[in-house]
């Protein structure tokens, strides 16, 4: 049960990721990639990562110190 939920997991993040794979940024394609192989591979840290990535540069912050 575990396993198919994982499995399931894992599945829906790629069918996420592959068809705008090729329209994100070389940077965050490659930086995001390092960081789900670190992990074992896992497709939903991957996702998990280009969306913080995405989001990021959307709303840069701007810090005042």
């Amino acid at each position: 049960m575990i396993r198919n939920g994982c499995m399931d997991m894992e599945q829906q993040a790629y069918d996420v990721l592959k068809p705008v794979w090729s329209q994100l940024s070389g940077n965050s394609r490659n930086y995001c990639d390092e960081v789900a192989r670190v992990s074992g591979g896992s497709y939903s840290i991957l996702q998990g990562c280009i969306e913080m990535e995405t989001d990021a540069a959307r709303s840069p912050r701007s810090f005042e110190y």
